[in-house]
C-alpha cells in the first residue's frame, strides 16, 4: 500500500468516479424503462415473445457474471485490476446501446433474432463495466471516510442518471417523425454519452490500494462454497431479487400505464423526473436514519411504504389526476431508497463471511449481486410481457378494459406483492453489528 497516498482522494477523482456511475447506469436505466415497450410497440414483437427474450438471455448470461467477478479479483495490469475493463469495455458498451434500439426491417423471425442477440450482448457488456466500477472504490482508497465520500458521489450521479433517463426520453422521441427513428437516436445519444463518461472515469481515477502479493490465491470452488454457506447473504440475495422484480416490473410497465390508462405519455417523464430527484435528495439525507435504526430495519420500512403506495395506485381511479401523480412520484422516490437499502445491507453480509472464514472474495459477492440485479430486471420484463399478453394486450390495437386491467396489475399489484415478500424476507436477515460507515460505503447501483 502506498502510505498516505492510498487514503487521499481529490475532488477530480471523486467526480471521475461519479461520471462512471452515470455512464453505466443511464444505459441500464434507459433499457429497464423502455426496452419492453420498444420491443412490443416499435419493433412489433409480440409481448410474450419479448418477455421470453428477456428471460432466455438471463439464463445464458447466468454463467458469465460469477466467473467474471472471480477474474476481476485476479486481474493484474499496468492500469490496475478494475480500470482496464472500463477502458476496453466503454466503446463496445456504447455501440451496443445504440444498436439495441435500432429497429431493422426484418421478418418477425429476423427481428426476434436481432433483439435476442443485441440484448445478450448488452447484458454481457454491462457486467464488464459495472462489476469493476462497483468495486473500484475499494482500490481507490483504504480510508473509510473517503470511501463513504465516493459512495455519495456514486449515489448522486446514479440518481441523476435515473432522473434524466426517465425525463428526456419520451419528449425527445416525440420530436422525430416516427418512434423508430426517435428511439434509435436516443439509444445512440445515450451510448455516446456513456462512452465519454466511462472513459473519463478511467482517466480520472487511480488504483492506489496495492494488495499483498503474497496473499493466498482462493480456488474458485472454495469461493462458491463460501458464498453458499453465507446464510445472511443468501437471504439478502433472495430479498434483493424480489426487490428488483418489484421495481423492474413497475419500471417496464410504467410507460404503458401512462400511455393507455392515464392517457398522457408526457406525464411519465414528469413522474420519472420528479420521483428521481426527490429520491436522490432523500437518499443523501436519510443515511443518518438508516444508521440509527439499522439498515435492515430501514430496508423493511421502505418495503412497507412501497406496498402501501403500490396498493393505493392500484385502487385510485386514473381520473383523479392529482392523486395519481402524487402516488406515482412517491413510488419513483421509493425506488432510490429501496436500492440504497439493498446495496447498503451487502457489506454486513460480506463482513459476516470474512469473520466466519477469513476469505476476501468481495469481487465474487459483487458480481453475484450484479447478476441478481440483471436477473431481476429481465425476469420482471419477461413477467410484464407474459401478464400483458395474458390480458390480451396487442400493440397498435385500441386498449380494452381487460388489457387496461392487465397494465394496472403489472404496474401496481404485482410490484406490491413482491415488495411485501422482500420485506418479510428481511425479517430473517441477521448479522453481527458492523461499523456504521459500511452502510454508505456499500451503496452501489450496480
Amino acid at each position: 500500500m502506498k502510505g498516505k497516498e492510498a487514503g487521499s482522494i481529490s475532488l477530480k477523482e471523486k467526480l471521475a468516479f461519479g461520471s462512471g456511475a452515470f455512464g453505466k447506469d443511464i444505459v441500464y436505466i434507459f433499457i429497464s424503462m423502455y426496452i419492453m415497450y420498444f420491443y412490443t410497440d416499435v419493433l412489433k414483437i409480440p409481448a410474450a415473445t419479448a418477455g421470453t427474450i428477456l428471460l432466455v438471455v438471463r439464463l445464458i448470461d447466468a454463467g458469465f457474471d460469477l466467473p467474471f467477478g472471480f477474474l476481476v479479483d485476479k486481474t493484474k495490469s499496468k492500469w490496475g485490476k478494475m480500470r482496464p475493463y472500463l477502458l476496453f469495455g466503454a466503446v463496445p458498451y456504447g455501440i451496443a446501446t445504440a444498436l439495441l434500439f435500432y429497429a431493422p426491417n426484418f421478418t418477425e423471425t429476423g427481428k426476434v433474432f436481432y433483439a435476442f442477440t443485441l440484448y445478450l450482448l448488452i447484458s454481457i457488456l454491462y457486467s464488464i463495466v459495472s462489476i469493476p466500477h462497483a468495486a473500484l472504490n475499494t482500490v481507490m482508497t483504504d480510508n473509510v471516510q473517503e470511501r463513504t465520500h465516493l459512495t455519495k458521489y456514486l449515489v448522486l450521479f446514479s440518481g441523476l442518471s435515473a432522473a434524466i433517463a426517465g425525463t428526456i426520453a419520451v419528449p425527445i422521441v416525440g420530436l422525430f417523425p416516427s418512434p423508430k427513428t426517435g428511439y434509435f437516436f436516443m439509444g445512440a445519444f445515450i451510448g455516446v454519452l456513456s462512452i465519454i463518461l466511462i472513459l473519463l472515469c478511467f482517466k480520472g481515477t487511480a488504483e492506489k490500494v496495492i494488495e499483498n502479493e503474497k496473499r493466498e490465491q482462493i480456488p474458485f470452488k472454495l469461493a462458491i462454497k463460501t458464498v453458499g454457506t453465507n446464510i445472511p447473504f443468501l437471504i439478502l440475495a433472495a430479498s434483493f431479487l424480489l426487490a428488483q422484480l418489484s421495481l423492474g416490473i413497475r419500471g417496464a410497465s410504467g410507460i404503458y400505464y401512462f400511455i393507455y390508462n392515464v392517457g398522457n405519455p408526457n406525464l411519465f417523464s414528469v413522474v420519472s423526473g420528479l420521483g428521481g430527484i426527490i429520491g436522490l435528495v432523500l437518499t443523501l439525507v436519510l443515511p443518518a436514519i438508516a444508521i440509527r435504526i439499522g439498515i435492515r430495519n430501514f430496508y423493511i420500512l421502505i418495503g412497507a411504504l412501497s406496498v402501501i403506495d403500490f396498493l393505493l395506485i392500484y385502487f385510485t381511479p386514473v381520473n383523479m389526476a392529482p392523486m395519481v401523480l402524487v402516488l406515482n412520484i412517491f413510488a419513483g422516490a421509493l425506488t432510490g431508497l429501496v436500492m440504497f437499502a439493498a446495496w447498503g445491507a451487502l457489506p454486513d453480509a460480506i463482513s459476516y463471511s470474512v469473520r466466519q472464514n477469513g476469505l476476501h472474495i468481495e469481487g465474487v459477492y459483487y458480481s453475484l449481486y450484479n447478476f441478481i440485479q440483471k436477473l431481476g430486471s429481465s425476469l420482471s420484463g419477461g413477467l410484464a410481457g407474459f401478464v400483458l399478453a395474458a390480458y390480451g394486450y396487442q400493440a397498435g390495437s385500441a386498449p380494452t378494459a381487460q388489457s387496461l386491467e392487465g397494465i394496472l396489475v403489472t404496474s401496481a399489484l404485482i410490484p406490491a406483492v413482491c415488495a411485501l415478500l422482500f420485506s418479510v424476507l428481511m425479517l430473517f436477515y441477521k448479522t453481527k453489528p458492523s461499523k456504521s460507515q459500511t452502510i454508505e460505503s456499500g451503496v452501489i447501483n450496480g
